[in-house]
């Protein structure tokens, strides 16, 4: 059987993949830090990022010898470190905020190039380094929608209008000058319509998981303190039955059998990948293309071409390698 051509004959107007990212995604995506060295820290490092600030601070409070999320819902519990906890907050945002990406292509810039328009990002991540990765890729092909679900430091939009944009920028639409959403903390039963802008990505990431037919967990472990996200993914994802083609694709370092027991109520009928490097992903072998990759092979039992992204150290060949692939998209030649 011979294998469809996915690059130049992608479907138009395909339902959404969506892909979560969570702090190992940017741990791969900047294994030696940022421009400047600074490490991306998983949530259990985060004390070494704030040094004696955070040790005094657990040990006055009487916190319990835990992890990072625990020890932080304790304190928060009482009123008395508000002060001290807000400090720690705000050491935080310094320490995320003057992060940079390097001038070389980075797995992030591969991940916003390599999906498409109908596609979404959502992140739980706070660094600024995704959203960089986008603003400087955005002028050659369309992009996926990128979504904060626990804020970011970057992060800026309009009250009234769904955009996208950077600290000091103005809305398009209104002209109002872009507002900056707050940092969701890891203490326990957080309230995802705390913040308004978080509320508002929430749900249009719900309503994106329910129209989807392929979604990618890249480095998110889905902490105990994320229960309340775990169960409005898990409502929008629906019933195994009515999910019976659908796809989970897990990129992480952690086994298979941790992996398949953590997320077994997202995937239906076994049909889930399991990947330890993000070049091996189906947004890596099948670049904007992952939904005709998927469907060929669901639906018609026809195996696709793999058009595997191609690398080099220059970020200007990788954008033109990019938008070379995306002409075929609006083409006439397009799988209708």
């Amino acid at each position: 059987m011979s294998e469809y051509s996915v690059r130049e004959k992608p479907v138009p107007n395909p339902p959404p993949h969506v892909v979560f990212l969570g702090a190992g995604a940017s741990k791969a995506a900047f294994p030696y830090g940022d421009r400047n060295g600074r490490h991306l820290p998983l949530m259990n490092e985060l004390p070494s990022v704030l040094g004696e600030a955070w040790s005094d601070l657990v040990l006055k409070s009487n916190a319990p010898a835990t992890d990072f999320e625990s020890q932080y819902s304790w304190i928060k519990s009482k009123s008395e470190f508000s002060e001290e906890l807000a400090n720690i907050e705000s050491r935080l945002k310094r320490y995320f905020k003057e992060m940079e990406l390097p001038d070389h292509p980075t797995i992030y810039d591969y991940l916003v190039l390599g999906l498409r328009k109908s596609d979404v990002i959502a992140t739980f991540n706070w660094d600024p380094l995704l959203l960089q990765a986008y603003e400087r890729n955005r002028e050659g092909c369309d992009l996926p929608d990128l979504r904060f679900l626990h804020g970011c430091v970057s992060y800026s939009t309009c009250k009234d209008h769904d955009v996208l944009g950077l600290g000091g920028m103005s809305c398009p639409v209104c002209k109002t000058k872009l507002i900056t959403g707050q940092l969701l903390y890891p203490e326990a039963d957080k309230d995802y319509a705390q913040d308004s802008f978080i509320k508002r990505d929430w749900a249009i990431v719900q309503e994106r998981v329910k129209q989807s037919f392929h979604m990618t967990i890249f480095g998110y472990s889905a902490p105990k303190t994320d229960y309340n996200a775990r169960k409005i993914l898990l409502d929008a994802w629906g019933d195994e039955e009515s999910r019976g083609l659908c796809h989970v694709e897990l990129i992480d370092t952690a086994s298979i059998a941790h992996l398949s027991d953590n997320w077994s109520d997202f995937i239906p009928y076994d049909h889930m990948m399991h990947e330890t490097d993000f070049f091996q992903s189906s947004i890596a072998l099948w670049p904007r293309r992952t939904f005709e990759w998927k469907r060929n092979a669901s639906f018609y039992g026809i195996p696709s071409e793999d058009i595997g992204i191609f690398k080099t150290e220059s970020l200007p060949e990788l954008q033109d390698w990019f938008h070379e692939l995306s002409k075929f998209e609006n083409s006439e030649g397009a799988d209708e």
